[in-house]
């Protein structure tokens, strides 16, 4: 595994090789991602392989595992949200099921920018925890005394 990920790659060079890309690079890293989170600590742990098919076209499979701090969008807290997805791409047109397109216009990239697309891919688009002290029952009640709809639903058990 490498201590250091490199900055730029050449994914078709490293296609071709057959390589294999390990390692961990630092979420603070990241500038796009700023603002999703609650901070920038910790690191994204990268696996990648990369490949040829017979029709020249590049392949990058592997995993991307990392622990991300959201914050919760009902009681505005951080939350932990755990990633571990497999990233599969693929250059090209006409990319089969099961592979994302990826559009490379220049002979090296900057593979900070790949990891942290795919992180920005496997957000929530609206992060909230399972039990949120936001929504608990004395909040529920409390709406329900000033709720002018209160009659109503009186009325409808009466009918």
């Amino acid at each position: 595994m490498l201590k250091d990920l490199p900055s730029l790659i050449e994914p078709k060079r490293l296609a071709f090789q057959g390589s294999n890309v390990k390692g961990e690079i630092a979420l603070d890293k990241m500038s796009r991602l700023h603002d999703s989170l609650c901070d920038m600590n910790g690191t994204v742990y990268i696996d990648w392989t990369f490949a040829i098919d017979e029709k020249k076209r590049i392949i990058i499979q592997g995993k991307l595992q990392t622990q991300l701090s959201l914050h919760c969008h009902r009681c505005l807290h951080p939350m932990p949200w755990k990633i571990d997805v497999t990233v599969s791409l693929m250059t090209g047109d006409d990319v089969p099921t099961g592979y994302e397109a990826l559009t490379i216009t220049t002979p090296q990239v900057e593979l900070k920018n790949l990891i942290e697309d795919e992180l920005i891919l496997v957000l929530p688009i609206v992060s909230m925890h399972k039990k949120c002290s936001f929504n608990d029952n004395t909040y529920a009640s409390d709406n329900n005394i000033n709720n002018p709809f209160r009659v109503l639903s009186k009325l409808k058990t009466e009918l």
